[in-house]
């Protein structure tokens, strides 16, 4: 991960991994992998999908983990007994930052109503890394890549300090 300034400020060459967890769709049809791919188009960035599994979904994180400077999931934080993405990653997580979930939650309420506070998004600190989990609804995406970028430089800069 190389740092590079501008106007005084840190900003990171960073690797995102883009996971998608889904038992329906494929890259073909995954329209909300396609909005964050598009989103951190000024970042190394790689994507994969993967089912509604614990085992599954704990296995891209670790598979190329060095590989990567962040992680986000999207689909798997609804309510459904199929939504397993953040209770899997809250079994590993170091940390739970849960500022990042109640702030989508509030910035969602306009498009999705009473029902964003259904949503378990998070925000998981995993070795050292951040891990996010977004909802896997297209609207959702664009809302959890405006706070991704708003605040990864900081998470970053925090997350390596000494």
């Amino acid at each position: 991960m190389e740092q590079r300034d501008h106007h005084g400020e840190r900003h990171y060459d960073l690797r995102i991994k883009i996971i998608t967890v889904s038992s329906t769709r494929t890259m073909e049809t995954d329209e909300s992998g396609n909005i964050l791919a598009e989103r951190f188009k000024d970042y190394r960035v790689k994507r994969s999908l993967v089912k509604d599994d614990p085992v599954q979904i704990l296995s891209e994180l670790f598979v190329d983990f060095g590989e990567y400077d962040v992680f986000v999931y999207n689909g798997g934080t609804g309510v459904s007994r199929y939504d397993v993405t953040s209770t899997t990653l809250r079994k590993v997580a170091e940390k739970q930052v849960a500022g990042f979930g109640e702030i989508f939650r509030r910035r969602s309420e306009g498009q999705a109503g009473i029902f964003a506070y259904l949503s378990s998004a998070d925000l998981f600190i995993i070795f050292g890394k951040p891990v996010f989990s977004l909802p896997g609804s297209p609207k959702a995406q664009d809302i959890g890549a405006d706070l991704i970028l708003e605040l990864i430089d900081h998470i970053i800069y925090e997350t390596m300090k000494e």
